[in-house]
């Protein structure tokens, strides 16, 4: 029930842009929480990523687990994406998020469901080194996919 109850957090994770978080955060500070989050994400897919490209010893476990972290913290990102963050300086959200949030949202969500089967499919006891480079790959595609869009260098 848990797996589940990630999985749909993670599919969900940029469903909405957390307009009703406004008032909850300052724009400096939701920034700044923006990228905490997204250096969960980055530490735990620089792992899984290791272990699909033969640098780490692959773990199935690991893998699943490192899945499920960043499905824990996925759904904050929504409280993130107030329109008040924009323009902030440090963020690195460009312009074009905010002109096309919902291909921006889109992208979020693909990313969400590909993270949710590879949580799924690392919970299997059959899950390998030949069934998790797909998966893995998916989810590293899904951060590529917002990154040449919409993450300034």
């Amino acid at each position: 029930m848990f797996k589940k109850a990630i999985t749909l957090a993670a599919l969900t994770f940029l469903g909405s842009t957390g307009v009703q978080s406004a008032d909850l955060f300052k724009a400096e500070d939701a920034v700044e929480y923006r990228q905490a989050i997204y250096q969960v994400f980055s530490a735990q897919t620089s792992v899984m990523g290791g272990m699909v490209k033969g640098k780490i010893p692959f773990d199935a476990a690991e893998i699943n687990k490192r899945a499920t972290n960043i499905g824990k913290v996925a759904p904050m990102l929504g409280d993130t994406y107030i329109p008040s963050t924009r323009g902030v300086k440090g963020s690195r959200l460009k312009e074009a998020a905010w002109e096309n949030m919902s291909d921006f949202q889109a992208k979020g969500e693909a990313f969400g469901k590909a993270l949710g089967e590879l949580i799924q499919a690392s919970a299997q006891p059959d899950f390998d080194l030949k069934k998790a480079r797909p998966a893995v790959g998916a989810v590293l595609q899904g951060c590529k996919g917002c990154h040449d869009d919409y993450k300034a260098k």
